[in-house]
């Protein structure tokens, strides 16, 4: 919402009060001598509204001034703002008087009290000029804080002082300060817009997002595993359960079973066996099936080796007749050839057919053969049971050690800390626990993956919307829209290097030309008149921009001795034009307020612009903007009677 200042009110310690009154939507002029109290404007405004320290230099107003006020102007509304001064060796006071109304009359100093506080009174400006709840992002290889913004951060665009309208190296109010320079950078997209209003709730949802998703992620591997092995812990608390009498068996038929009899415990169904009843049997029976069963399976493997090294064996037999067979079958294929065999002696034996030899080789390698595909299916069978057995005890034997260990460790606990009642108590409310983790229905699964699939949906569609490379793409583009303004009215005050693009630099906070040999920044744009003129564009650039765009900025600038480089303050007396040496000096002087006006104008209603200077120029457009009187001899922020 637009805000200008209607008045700048001093209340003295002897009760008097010196206004200023001002002019919205035009461009006022306060003009006087040096050492008159011009520059102290800026510092009175922005203390009143809410800077944390009093910048006021010391001096005749610290030492006669005991309220600092101002009276803004609203669409809807005045807001008078009256702000106590320091108490000496104090740099703030917190004490405020806050009046809103259609109409606001400047209350005497009887009138004033400490009604708030500065925070308040921020706070109320915040919301005033419009500023949604934003914060500000910081990279997650960065370690700075977020900034919450509000009105305090809007002031970075709304002051030049003296020191700052001239400077080739800073461009913002209060840049040259630790931390200030990361302030303007983090909170420039929000004021530029960005950065939707919206920012921060669309944030804060992602945020929850993201925290559901990694529950629902926690959730579903709970439910996964317990599906699979994760019974497991189930069983061996039901054998700690029964070490202490808890339970009188830690046998169960199966995993059903096994949560009713938790649940039994968890919920106070099982009756608690005395202590009496209890001794170590429960462990001893556990740890002698232990044994047993790790006795069996040594049995076991043993036979599943003796199997399997004999199942090879035939395997590599059954080869050997198959090859010998297959030879001898293709031998018999020449049905007539004739042969003599020849004795073991070397004589030429009986003669004997080659085929009936090959047959009755062939006939007794096919008995083999067929011997040992008749116990192959045996084998088979015997290994696969042994192997089937085998895998039964390494899950039992993997339960009963199981719940050995945890009777160790429960002994051991009872030992060292804890009396047989707050053992049960203990494991009982572990075994809560348990069943309320494992309790799960058979929707819930696909109920719970339906729901993370939605939840990655929105989460992917608010990280694209929130993106910060897309943010500063947005950022980019419209300081480019910015930059024409720049450009046209650096050429207009015919500024060094405006023949190129002038941009407004967001990472470096300066203002360059894009020159075909590379960017040229502030710092090595010449003389004091193109860093003046650059401040001038730069600002009433981005004060154009936030009216067309309804940006919550205020809608006024202070801009204190812009003809600092023309005007030396000791040479001035009257501040007339004459008074300047060089005949271009005094057109560029003039050239300068005439801009100034001209621009306002074009952005009236919209702007109201505030300069305190030296200058006094005899032409009625500037004198019909002089308000207050002139500072010079007598007069003076601070009236002399005050002091005298």
């Amino acid at each position: 919402m637009s805000m200008q200042i209607k008045a700048i009110s001093l209340y003295g310690k002897n009760h008097e009060r010196r206004d200023v009154i001002l002019n919205p939507h035009k461009v006022n002029i306060i003009t006087g001598a040096s050492k008159k109290g011009k520059s102290s404007l800026i510092d009175i405004v922005e203390y009143c509204l809410g800077s944390s320290e009093c910048n006021v230099a010391k001096g005749r107003i610290t030492e006669t001034v005991s309220w600092y006020a101002v009276k803004l102007q609203f669409p809807d509304s005045q807001v008078f703002i009256a702000r106590s001064a320091p108490l000496e060796g104090q740099k703030s006071s917190t004490s405020c008087h806050l009046l809103v109304a259609k109409e606001v009359s400047i209350p005497s100093f009887g009138e004033l009290e400490s009604s708030t506080n500065v925070d308040a009174v921020v706070k109320f400006l915040t919301s005033k000029v419009g500023i949604a709840e934003n914060v500000t992002e910081v990279p997650e290889n960065q370690t700075r804080n977020n900034i919450y913004i509000g009105f305090k951060h809007s002031r970075f665009y709304l002051f030049q002082s003296q020191d700052e309208i001239a400077n080739k190296r800073t461009l913002f109010h209060r840049q040259a300060e630790p931390h200030i320079p990361q302030a303007i950078k983090d909170t420039l997209p929000y004021f530029m817009g960005a950065a939707e209003d919206d920012r921060l709730a669309e944030l804060d949802n992602l945020r929850s997002l993201k925290r559901e998703r990694t529950r629902l992620l926690k959730r579903i591997k709970e439910v996964e595993s317990l599906r699979g092995d994760g019974l497991q812990r189930g069983y061996a608390l039901l054998a700690e359960a029964a070490n202490i009498g808890l339970a009188t068996t830690n046998v169960v038929a199966g995993d059903d079973q096994l949560i009713d009899a938790l649940k039994d415990i968890a919920y106070g169904r099982q009756k608690v066996i005395e202590e009496q009843e209890i001794g170590d049997g429960g462990y001893l029976d556990v740890e002698l099936k232990y044994k047993k069963l790790a006795e069996e399976k040594k049995v076991v493997r043993a036979k599943l080796k003796d199997a399997e090294h004999y199942s090879s064996t035939m395997s590599g037999f059954e080869g050997a007749i198959q090859e010998q067979y297959l030879r001898l079958k293709s031998i018999g294929l020449y049905k007539n050839s004739k042969s003599r065999l020849v004795a073991s002696d070397g004589e030429i034996g009986e003669e004997d057919s080659v085929e009936s030899i090959i047959y009755k080789s062939i006939n007794s390698l096919s008995d083999k053969l067929e011997g040992v595909n008749r116990n192959r299916p045996r084998l088979v069978t015997y290994i696969s049971s042994l192997r089937e057995r085998d895998a039964q005890l390494a899950q039992e034997i993997k339960r009963h050690r199981g719940a050995l260990e945890s009777m160790r460790q429960q002994e051991a606990d009872a030992l060292e800390k804890a009396t047989l009642e707050e053992r049960r108590s203990r494991v009982a409310g572990r075994i809560s626990l348990y069943v309320e983790s494992v309790d799960f229905g058979e929707e819930d699964l696909p109920s719970l993956k339906s729901h993370l699939e939605t939840l990655t949906g929105e989460i992917s569609s608010l990280e694209e919307k929130l993106d910060p490379a897309l943010l500063k793409e947005r950022l980019d583009s419209q300081l480019s829209c910015v930059s024409e303004d720049m450009t046209r009215w650096a050429r207009e005050l015919g500024l060094e290097h405006s023949e190129y693009p002038i941009r407004l630099d967001a990472s470096a906070l300066t203002v360059v030309a894009e020159t075909p040999m590379g960017r040229t920044p502030l710092n090595r744009m010449g003389s004091g008149e193109n860093w003046i003129g650059y401040h001038l564009v730069a600002y009433l650039a981005l004060a154009k921009w936030f009216i067309e765009q309804n940006r919550p900025v205020g809608r006024f600038i202070f801009f204190d001795q812009p003809t600092q480089v023309y005007f030396p303050s000791e040479k001035s007396v009257t501040g007339s034009l004459d008074e300047i040496e060089k005949d271009e000096d005094r057109e560029a002087v003039r050239k300068m307020f005439e801009w100034i006006f001209k621009t306002v104008g074009e952005l009236s209603p919209g702007l109201q612009v505030i300069i305190t200077d030296h200058a006094d120029i005899d032409a009625k457009w500037f004198q019909d903007a002089v308000v207050d009187n002139k500072w010079r001899g007598d007069e003076a922020l601070i009236p002399l009677h005050w002091y005298r």
